[in-house]
Parts: C-alpha cells; structure tokens; sequence
C-alpha cells in the first residue's frame, strides 16, 4: 500500500540504464483477468467524505485478489479544534489510541483508516478490501456530521477491437456460406 508521499522529480537519465519491459510482463503487471476470451482490467476508488476531510482508496481487482494501490487523506479548510489522524499499519496510531470511550474497534485495529475528532464528536472510516469485497466503514458518535460515501467501479476490455474484428469475420463467413 502506497500512501500520497510528495517526492523530488527524478531526471529521466536515472533510469536510462534500465531495459524497458516486455508486452507480455507489463500484461501479467497489470490488474485484471480473462474471462471466456475476454481479457478485462478491473479497478476501484472507494472514497469517504467527513465535513471537510475526504479519505480515496484506489483499489486493483485481479484474478488472485484485490490490492491497494494509492491511499490519500485530504482536508479542505480547518475546522476550530479538529484533529485527523492517520490510523493503522504504517501510520504509526493505533485505532484505540484515539476511540473514546464506549466504542470498541479492536477488530479494526489492522485496517487503515482515518479518525476526525473535534467538538461535533469522533468519526472514523476505515477503507479495505478482500478477494470478496470492498469495504468502507464509518463508526461515529457525532451529531450534526455530513458524511458521504462513493463507490466507482471501472471495467475495461483490453482486448475489445480484436474480439470485434473476429466477430466481424465470423459474421462475413457465415453470410458467405448461405
């Protein structure tokens, strides 16, 4: 998992002395599978919005399970008194570091998410994603929050043009044959 770090532009001539990659090896790189001849790539973006605080979740579906690829959190303006906080593996938080008590999210503790604490009360969403599901959560104790959850689903066929040519050839011969 990849979250949003900025970095230094690297000069092209840093990677000049590398070999490009083969057609085939980018293909087995690339999420996706096939499916009775079609060869599809499969993608999501799970995004949460809390008030002013927005959590995206770019997701890659292949034939061996789902992976994250991006995670980025962004806050638009500052709200008086509210704290984010990163939570999960490699955030260096733990969920229950920062839950109040009353709520128990033990069980959530290994996800990574976000927490949004200030005076309309705490809010946490927790973005994940298995081999059967995507999952976005939201536990909250918070009144007066604006929360919105979306969840985009891109489909792409790699290989639609050659699919159609067959098919248009196959119509062609048929006609032919009569």
């Amino acid at each position: 998992m990849s979250l949003c770090l900025s970095s230094a532009a690297l000069p092209a001539a840093d990677f000049a002395y590398l070999e490009p990659l083969a057609e085939e090896e980018l293909r087995e790189l690339r999420g996706g599978f096939q499916i009775s001849g079609l060869d599809m790539s499969f993608g999501a973006t799970l995004q949460t919005l809390v008030d002013n605080v927005r959590m995206d979740t770019v997701f890659v579906i292949n034939g061996a399970g789902t992976e994250i690829v991006s995670q980025t959190i962004t806050q638009h303006g500052a709200i008086d008194g509210q704290v984010v906080s990163q939570v999960g593996q490699g955030s260096g938080k733990a969920i229950m570091e920062l839950t109040p008590s009353g709520i128990n999210l033990a069980g959530m503790k290994d996800f990574p998410g976000l927490v949004v604490n200030d005076a309309k009360g705490f809010t946490s969403v927790f973005h994940s994603a298995t081999r059967d599901a995507i999952l976005g959560s939201v536990v909250s104790n918070a009144s007066q929050r604006e929360i919105q959850q979306r969840l985009d689903i891109g489909v792409q066929v790699n290989n639609l043009p050659a699919l159609q040519a067959a098919q248009q050839r196959h119509a062609i011969t048929e006609s032919l044959a009569r």
